[in-house]
């Protein structure tokens, strides 16, 4: 600045506090340049970090994840093919063990039957997987109760016999002379000339003597029924037994009787007619019912109730089949008979029945041989080896739209399922494999996050402290230019010879010689901070009287404090001891928390400075009325360089050295230092020094 830009500056500026606003105002452009500055370089580090972090750690990782999960893919593929493989053998394999297996039932079935051996309405069959026997006459499958012999069943003629009855009969309904009734079924008792006549006119007999209050006769007619046996039947193929033991059992009489008939009939080896077997059961729920009454073993009558209803179960299934025969897929054997007919064994139900044809008996009928599939699967299954991709546990499945592996030709609609699904049967193929590269990729993971973690943690400290650099140096510029420009306009504005008056000349002076001393504390807090730094920061310590060292170092912040209006409070306990310290360190320590007071007050003008002994130490406190310091920035207000986060703080001026400069010259003496502040309400800086010892 040249001479006549003073003289113009000063012509503007009638007093000196014109020329401290405008240096304010300069310093104020100063700290908004450091402000811009500072953000700048924080967006560019943040982005750095970034970038950096995407570069090193997110991109290989995702390659690496990205090959091993197609790794994986792969892996996945081979072994979805190689169960596919192994299903397909399994189900071939199986599908041919049950082709020669149902042969070899059917051969035997069928020279049985054509060697007389066996009656198709018989229970007997040559092996135990066998279900029933037909006859396939056209479409038409004939059932084994309805090919059952006819020389025990009623016949209805116009014999003697059933004239007999027919007379009999008008007499009971139309006439109701029931004693003529009873002499005709006598009669025609006497005339039967078979056992199922006689059994027929026995029963009507036992009626008519029930309408004549015979009850006794009657039930001695039903006893008598009873006991004839369960082939002679009526002409729908029921035996006149049955009737009887219903009577009888509608009158509370012979139960035990009527229990072993119906063992008898379960144990016998052949097939009930579906009127027969519901017969049966409607005896066998009223011995149930009142079994216990009459010394009937409870358990013998559920034993009956579980037999018969699985008769029945099984008649039902038949008569299905017999109503669904023509839509098997043995309609081409139906249409030529008289061709050999393929090995083919059609598929019916849920659990399916096998259904196959055997050659053209000599009649031109053909046997059907009706098997259990689930029980011949259990037992080629459990003697067929398989992988360890597959379970043994397998079943039928019948229907187009139902997922497994075929059988083959011979069995058309009838496909092999496994209990396990795909992905079972994958992980368990490909256990040891897959948890190799999940486990690999998993430990590759973890090193890379936990050294990304430790990258992310360097880089961001290296750009937090870049950062606090750039901030300090923006703030000792700030710090220097300040009482630089302070020092050279007054220095111009005196060697121009202006102001005239003496006073105004002094006030000059006074002010070179403040900044002088501002300029030389900031330096010294540079260039003691290097020297902590590097290890080199030595200190004096001499006996000194604390309060010597108070007082100096508030009378070197006096003219700040009175420049900008602040009262300082000093209150000195008195006879405090010696204590061995660095007085000019102590001074330095005691002028940065006064200098911070001022900084941080807001709009209180109040600063107290106390001194007094305290548990054996020398505490010296610090307290302003200001803005406070919020308890979770507290712990780091001695940091090197860190300053609280904050509009208002960016607005203040600073290096962030002071209390870090502070709390290495406490620690320096054996003391520490605390710090106690509300926001809004002010803070206490207290300096803790032990006492000498004196004996």
């Amino acid at each position: 600045m040249n001479c006549k830009l003073i003289d113009v500056f000063y012509r503007k500026c009638d007093n000196i506090k014109i020329l401290k606003q405008a240096v304010r105002k300069n310093c104020g452009i100063v700290m908004e340049f450091k402000k811009r500055n500072t953000n700048t370089m924080r967006t560019r580090g943040h982005h750095k970090q970034v970038l950096l972090f995407l570069i090193a750690v997110v991109l290989p990782s995702s390659v690496l994840i990205v090959l091993t999960w197609h790794m994986i893919g792969q892996q996945q593929e081979l072994s979805e093919k190689r169960l596919a493989d192994e299903r397909l053998r399994l189900a071939t394999e199986i599908g041919q063990k049950l082709l020669v297996h149902l042969e070899e039932i059917k051969l035997h079935e069928v020279s049985a039957t054509a060697s007389g051996a066996k009656s198709l309405n018989t229970l007997e069959y040559t092996s135990g997987e066998v279900i029933l026997t037909g006859l396939a006459d056209g479409e038409r499958l004939l059932l084994p109760w309805e090919m059952s012999p006819t020389n025990n069943r009623l016949s209805m003629g116009k014999t003697a016999f059933f004239q007999k009855i027919r007379r009999a009969e008008e007499e009971e309904f139309v006439r109701r002379r029931y004693a003529q009734a009873d002499t005709l079924y006598l009669e025609g008792i006497e005339e039967a000339q078979q056992p199922s006549q006689q059994a027929y006119a026995r029963l009507l007999r036992a009626r008519v003597l029930t309408k004549s209050d015979e009850l006794e006769e009657s039930l001695a007619e039903y006893r008598r029924i009873l006991a004839v046996s369960s082939e002679i039947t009526d002409e729908h193929g029921i035996g006149f037994c049955l009737y009887a033991a219903g009577h009888l059992l509608e009158r509370g009489d012979s139960y035990n009787e009527v229990m072993q008939l119906i063992r008898s009939e379960l144990s016998a080896q052949r097939w009930l007619s579906p009127a027969e077997s519901y017969i049966v059961l409607d005896l066998v729920n009223v011995l149930i019912k009142s079994g216990p009454e009459f010394g009937i073993r409870q358990q013998a009558a559920e034993d009956c109730q579980r037999k018969i209803l699985k008769h029945i179960s099984r008649q039902e299934k038949a008569l299905a089949l017999q109503k669904d025969f023509g839509k098997l897929a043995l309609t081409a054997q139906l249409k030529s008979p008289e061709q050999e007919p393929e090995s083919t064994w059609a598929a019916y139900g849920e659990e399916p029945w096998l259904v196959s044809l055997a050659p053209a008996l000599p009649g031109g009928q053909r046997l059907a041989i009706i098997v259990r599939g689930e029980s011949i699967l259990d037992s080629i299954t459990s003697s067929t080896p398989y992988s360890e991709t597959i379970l043994a546990n397998v079943r039928f499945t019948t229907g187009a739209g139902v997922e497994g592996e075929s059988l083959g030709p011979s069995f058309p609609g009838l496909k092999l399922a496994y209990a396990t699904d795909g992905k079972a049967s994958l992980l368990s193929d490909w256990g040891p494999q897959r948890s190799f590269y999940l486990i690999a990729l998993l430990l590759v993971l973890c090193v890379t996050l936990f050294g990304a973690y430790f990258l992310w943690r360097d880089v961001g400290r290296e750009l937090q402290m870049a950062e606090m650099r750039s901030q300090f140096i923006a703030s000792v510029s700030h710090e220097l230019k300040t009482p630089l420009t302070a020092i050279r306009i007054f220095a111009e504005t005196l060697l121009l010879g202006r102001p005239e008056d003496p006073q105004a000349k002094s006030e000059y002076l006074d002010t070179i010689v403040n900044e002088s001393h501002r300029l030389t504390r900031l330096l010294n807090n540079v260039l003691d901070f290097s020297k902590i730094e590097k290890g080199n920061r030595t200190y004096r310590k001499e006996p000194a009287c604390l309060s010597e060292v108070v007082n100096a170092a508030a009378q070197a912040t006096q003219y700040p404090l009175r420049q900008q209006g602040f009262h300082l409070n000093v209150h000195m306990e008195g006879e405090l001891p010696e204590v061995r310290v660095d007085r000019d360190a102590i001074e330095q320590a005691i002028q940065n928390l006064l200098s911070n007071a001022m900084k941080y007050s807001g709009e209180s003008r109040e600063i107290d400075l106390r001194v007094q002994k305290r548990d054996g130490q020398a505490v010296i406190e610090v307290t302003d009325q200001g803005i406070g310091i919020d308890a979770a920035q507290q712990k780091r207000i001695f940091e090197k360089f860190y300053r609280v986060p904050s509009e208002e703080n960016e607005r203040i001026p600073g290096t962030g050295l002071g209390l870090a400069l502070i709390f290495h010259i406490v620690q320096a003496h054996g003391g520490h230092i605390e710090v106690q502040s509300i926001i809004g309400k002010g803070s206490t800086f207290s300096i803790y020094l032990p006492l000498e010892n004196k004996r």
